[in-house]
């Protein structure tokens, strides 16, 4: 093989190794630094499971992960429970993203709803965009 053809492909391979760390860098700096996030944890709701909205998913339990995911249990929409029993809850498995000013992003699938959160005293605050009324949870274990 001619040495310019050995060169560029040692080239070519350096490119791709450099992308690939590069890569894998930039996902390893975003996990770190949601590992020291105070979200970072399971909390649950204070007082009684809500009732289902049109403003969007009622949360009831909430478990972020330093990798970005995010379990979630909340309020069942379109389900009318019975007189004096508990709304239903559901589960899923969603990804958040965090920014430094205090905005979370709930990917659920194809759609995203966005949220300010302070937490403060193990408590957090979940506001959802336009509403005026934060949601709070308490801190598990």
């Amino acid at each position: 093989m001619h040495p310019s053809r050995r060169l560029a492909g040692a080239l070519l391979a350096l490119i791709l190794a450099a992308v690939t760390l590069a890569g894998c860098s930039e996902h390893q700096e975003q996990t770190a630094a949601r590992s020291v996030s105070p979200l970072i944890g399971t909390w649950t709701r204070d007082g009684n499971t809500p009732a289902s909205s049109s403003n969007g998913p009622q949360f009831t339990k909430l478990t972020f992960h330093s990798d970005g995911k995010l379990d979630a249990n909340y309020a069942a929409s379109g389900v009318a429970p019975a007189l004096g029993s508990a709304p239903s809850v559901k589960a899923e498995n969603d990804t958040y993203t965090t920014s430094g000013d205090a905005s979370l992003s709930v990917a659920e699938g194809s759609r995203h709803l966005d949220y300010t959160y302070r937490v403060s005293g193990g408590k957090l605050y979940l506001t959802a965009s336009g509403q005026s009324d934060a949601a709070v949870f308490s801190k598990a274990g």
